[in-house]
């Protein structure tokens, strides 16, 4: 199938959707990627204070500014303060049940403790962490239920071991950041927040060459408010530029106007300078994955040069396909059940009565010059 789609119902499994006559020469206009801009290297002075720790702690009660803390765990509990133009080497940052704090123009770097973020921001409200590097951690920064958090114009790069933003039971707003190299996600968002606003927002953003998903909602469920990724770029993912999965039913996000590239990358392309603690692996290569999983709309967005799939949907019900631009890659579209594996995975397994076929509106869209174009499991 090519060219334009109109109005159409797919049921994965079930029956195939109607063909139109093939046009194999179709092209249509590819939409040019929204326009990021990309953050400014953070520069340090050169006269900073240097606060060795030798694995102890700190509590910061008041301003910092210009402080190079090196093997320190720092801890945040006092509300209304700044940390600034400083510099965190091998150092923690503990930021615990407070509020409006904003953390600025600082290096965040080579913090190896397995399984640890360098920066944690837990039971928190109102925290803004603005243009900060963040480096070479085995995590970067991890959010816990906390509410009201905004990453704004920071860098996350090659955060080896757990992702370089987690947000866990958190509504976060997550802007004009760039993310690249970072393992196994750029971005992990899971659990739905117990209390106060649900609603992750991920805009303006660029990823480049992150290791498996460059973004990954797992366990969404439920959600009373609307998230929304959208005006994001998002190229050289191993697996996935966009994924939503592991029982994320009702989960109401909108994926708009988002460029997403040349996902599929080899491993061996990726730097692998550091003594990371799991093996690194090839991936699936989707633009967009939505597997067990309901209440999406994948709308006007740009999916193309994909190894494998361009949309990539297995045992999802209510979702929307509407004016996407989807060519250049192998499947442009992959429409299935439930995968074996999903009854038996480790983290969240998929129930017996959560398994069926996937259903999914198309309105208004261009699939064009892929290998195939549409391609429903079970179908001839």
């Amino acid at each position: 199938m090519t060219g334009l789609i109109l109005v159409a119902i797919l049921a994965g499994g079930c029956k195939r959707m109607p063909e139109q006559p093939a046009t194999s020469e179709a092209s249509y206009p590819i939409p040019t990627p929204p326009r990021i801009q990309e953050p400014e290297p953070v520069s340090l002075p050169e006269d900073l204070q240097d606060n060795v720790c030798n694995g102890g702690e700190i509590l910061l009660t008041s301003d910092t500014d210009s402080v190079r803390f090196e093997r320190c765990i720092v801890l945040v509990k006092q509300s209304g303060i700044s940390i600034t133009r400083s510099e965190f080497v091998n150092s923690r940052i503990l930021i615990e049940a407070t509020s409006d704090v904003v953390l600025s123009d600082n290096v965040i770097r080579d913090y190896p403790v397995y399984d640890e973020a360098a920066v944690v921001i837990g039971v928190s409200n109102n925290i803004v962490f603005r243009h900060n590097h963040v480096r070479d951690n085995t995590i970067g920064i991890a959010i816990g239920e906390s509410q009201n958090v905004r990453l704004e114009n920071n860098i996350f790069e090659s955060n080896y071991q757990h992702n370089g933003i987690t947000a866990y039971k958190s509504s976060a707003v997550i802007s004009g950041n760039l993310l690249q190299y970072n393992y196994p996600h750029g971005i992990l968002v899971h659990f739905i927040p117990e209390q106060g606003k649900t609603t992750v927002s991920i805009h303006d953003n660029a990823f480049f060459m992150n290791i498996e998903d460059a973004i990954d909602f797992e366990d969404w469920r439920n959600a009373k408010d609307e998230s929304r990724i959208y005006n994001n770029v998002i190229t050289g993912t191993a697996w996935a530029g966009i994924n939503v999965e592991y029982n994320s039913w009702h989960a109401n996000i909108l994926i708009e106007n988002n460029y997403v590239g040349m996902s599929g990358y080899p491993i061996e392309m990726f730097p692998n300078d550091r003594n990371a603690p799991e093996e690194w692996s090839n991936g699936w290569g989707h633009g967009i994955k939505l597997e067990d999983c309901s209440g999406i709309t994948v709308k006007g967005n740009t999916i193309l040069d994909n190894e494998e799939n361009g949309i990539d949907i297995r045992n999802c019900r209510g979702v929307t396909l509407e004016g996407n631009t989807v060519t250049g890659n192998d499947v442009g579209v992959f429409v299935g059940g439930p995968c074996p594996g999903s009854f038996t995975r480790e983290v969240s397994p998929l129930s017996e009565e959560d398994a069926g076929p996937s259903i999914v509106v198309f309105k208004g869209n261009y699939v064009f010059k892929n290998d195939e174009n549409i391609v429903e499991e079970g179908s001839d």
